[in-house]
């Protein structure tokens, strides 16, 4: 992992890290570089199917004294108190992975559902490979177990491979978002190099899953079992629930040096009601708000009132946060092992300090913990 240099670092007797020696200027912040966030992880440190209940290792991160700990997802419970809330994001992934072709050429083609634009023209945000092959006024089409065709019409480019597709169907909606699910497949770790490791949906849910709209997996939450849940909900903790539909976001790495000029793509969220009174009253308490999943934390620090509390809202972010950003709802975060240059890192450095998280990583390298999707967990404080 790529060395840290700074003459003012010392650890003391027991490995905790001074939190004097992590000064670093607003200035710094703000100047770091893409290549600052770049390090090597070990091939063999990247599973590539899901733990087991429980099986999880958990680094945990206190920002208060600069420690480090090594704990088991098992004793995730031992942290929180009577009165401190987590926030799930209980997105629902769908399969949204097609394969079809080309009508007149019989080409091979892949679709990559990123989004619905208009649920009564049922078109449909995608990413198309090969994209130079595909083209406005192309038709397609993809072939359920029947050899029924469902076809799709190119209707408009947008970034780079991607297109808007206009599906011609009869169906209701909701029946032809079942079709859609029935044809798909998803893809068990985009991270990787497991480029044909499919998996059954129903193992990349989490137990708490309940609305639909997510094309990636929401790999945090993957993390609680019903005994996890049971033993924190004994102690008083409060559970509360949003929705952020994770769409390439979490799998994009940042291509500028510059971190400022890179441009996230917009995500559906929805905070009801509920929830803010859970987050706020532990906030005015001074409880912790602990978000599962870097999802999770976008969806609440996007949005803030001007009295610094969660409002209820329902909209679209593309919020990017990187050092020197100032977190007004989330104090604590339960996420996993990111890869190198992901838009990530530069979040929870803006979160721990950056050369905190960069010793973190290289400690977690060091003893072998799991990165990635399916790899184990770390918890800051």
């Amino acid at each position: 992992m790529k060395k840290v240099t700074n003459p003012n670092h010392t650890m003391s007797n027991t490995g905790a890290i001074k939190k004097d020696s992590y000064n670093i200027s607003k200035h710094l912040l703000i100047n770091l570089k893409n290549s600052d966030f770049n390090f090597t992880v070990p091939k063999k440190l990247i599973p590539n199917k899901p733990r087991l209940d429980n099986e999880a290792r958990l680094m945990v991160l206190n920002r208060d004294n600069m420690s480090i700990d090594h704990q088991s997802i098992y004793n995730f419970n031992n942290y929180f108190l009577n009165g401190d809330t987590i926030v799930f994001n209980n997105t629902k992934m769908y399969k949204s992975i097609l394969y079809g072709k080309k009508e007149k050429t019989g080409d091979n083609i892949q679709v990559y559902l990123l989004r619905e634009v208009n649920k009564k023209e049922k078109s449909w945000e995608v990413l198309v490979q090969p994209a130079r092959k595909i083209r406005i006024g192309n038709r397609l089409f993809f072939l359920d177990e029947n050899n029924e065709k469902l076809l799709a019409v190119v209707h408009d480019n947008t970034i780079s491979k991607g297109r808007i597709l206009k599906f011609h169907s009869d169906l209701p909606n909701k029946e032809f978002k079942r079709k859609i699910n029935h044809l798909g497949k998803i893809q068990a770790d985009i991270y990787t190099d497991f480029k044909n490791s499919f998996l059954d949906l129903s193992k990349m849910q989490t137990i708490y899953a309940k609305k639909a709209g997510s094309t990636s997996p929401h790999f945090p939450g993957l993390h609680f079992s019903k005994l996890l849940l049971k033993k924190l909900e004994l102690q008083g903790v409060n559970f509360s629930y949003i929705t952020l539909h994770l769409g390439t976001n979490t799998y994009e790495k940042i291509l500028v040096e510059d971190i400022q000029k890179h441009r996230m793509k917009e995500e559906y969220f929805n905070i009801p009601i509920k929830a803010c009174k859970l987050i706020n009253s532990s906030l005015k308490s001074h409880k912790k708000v602990c978000a599962v999943g870097t999802s999770t934390l976008r969806a609440l620090e996007s949005s803030v009132s001007t009295y610094n509390t969660l409002n209820p809202n329902k909209k679209w972010t593309n919020k990017f946060i990187y050092p020197y950003y100032k977190f007004n709802i989330v104090n604590s975060i339960l996420t996993n092992f990111h890869p190198p240059k992901s838009t990530l890192i530069p979040l929870l450095c803006a979160f721990t300090g950056y050369e905190f998280l960069m010793k973190a990583y290289d400690i977690a390298i060091k003893e072998k913990y799991k990165f990635y999707n399916f790899g184990d967990a770390m918890l800051i404080l």
